[in-house]
């Protein structure tokens, strides 16, 4: 499913317009990143968490020529799902 197909989607299922649909996920979109952004967790109650990973810095192989190298430390965005959507998922 891409985005176009979930607005859609939405849209059938709340009965708001496509339009506001879009703002809707648009600004769900913008408020998780801010919140991440700013080291916070984002809990989503029924579905699950968005949280930041931090990934400490570490010697790595050069898949093409097995020269070692490093990798800088970095930062990931991770959405651990509850118990309650991963059961709505398997059914």
């Amino acid at each position: 499913m891409n985005r176009q197909q979930l607005i859609q989607l939405m849209a059938e299922r709340s009965g708001l317009s496509n339009s506001d649909c879009q703002k809707s996920l648009k600004a769900l979109q913008e408020s998780i990143a801010r919140a991440l952004h700013e080291g916070e967790k984002v809990y989503l109650p029924k579905m699950g968490v968005f949280e930041i990973r931090h990934h400490l810095p570490k010697t790595g192989r050069n898949p093409q020529t097995g020269e070692p190298m490093e990798i800088p430390f970095r930062t990931s965005a991770a959405f651990r799902p509850n118990a309650t959507f991963k059961a709505a998922v398997n059914d």
